[in-house]
């Protein structure tokens, strides 16, 4: 079995909007109103925590384990950041945006925001060994965002977990997907020999 940490961040999105307001001002007897620019902060919290977290990676778990892989949770931050676009949903270009600022560190890293635009429910960026998934994404998601880092591509069948949509839950690898994940550079770095790829 090769296991492969994983570092999830629990991210707070911040909007900042730009709003007039007028404030009154003393000048000798009178006061005046005058206008002044402030910042209004909105935050987009995620409502994943480390306990729901651990139950997804055990379905997530059941699907690699054919491919004796195992994903672990190995820590657990919460972090503030800007939203991307000023965005309280993160879609494929807001992902980008922020993955650069969350590479790998000797674990893959994920990202969980409160939602993610797009019918996959999440996004991932291989070279970088990060995804992301919003709350309302299934296992399935992150399993499928976990397969591309392992270098899996789309296939066509809705029934595949690499489906270009959301696929059921508990969808099984397939035989060649197998091969693909053992033979990945992330399998490789864990541990695991691409020999292992035939069975």
């Amino acid at each position: 079995m090769v296991i492969i940490p994983v570092d999830a961040h629990l991210l707070t999105l911040t909007i900042s909007t730009p709003e007039i307001v007028m404030r009154p001002v003393r000048v000798g007897r009178e006061t005046r109103m005058q206008r002044e620019r402030i910042q209004r902060t909105r935050e987009i919290q995620t409502q994943r925590s480390a306990a729901s977290l651990t139950l997804s990676f055990m379905e997530v778990n059941k699907i690699f384990g054919a491919a004796d892989i195992e994903f672990r949770l190995r820590n657990t931050t919460s972090e503030s950041v800007e939203a991307p676009k000023g965005s309280e949903a993160l879609d494929d270009e807001g992902f980008l945006m922020l993955a650069a600022g969350f590479p790998m560190n000797n674990a893959v890293s994920l990202l969980l925001v409160r939602s993610f635009a797009g019918s996959e429910g999440g996004a991932s960026k291989e070279k970088l060994g990060v995804c992301a998934v919003g709350d309302g994404s299934p296992d399935t998601a992150l399993a499928h965002e976990f397969g591309h880092l392992l270098g899996l591509e789309h296939q066509g069948d809705i029934r595949d977990l690499m489906s270009r949509g959301l696929s059921a839950p508990g969808t099984p690898l397939t035989k060649s997907e197998i091969k693909g994940a053992r033979a990945s550079w992330l399998f490789q770095r864990f541990g695991g020999r691409p020999s292992e790829g035939s069975r």
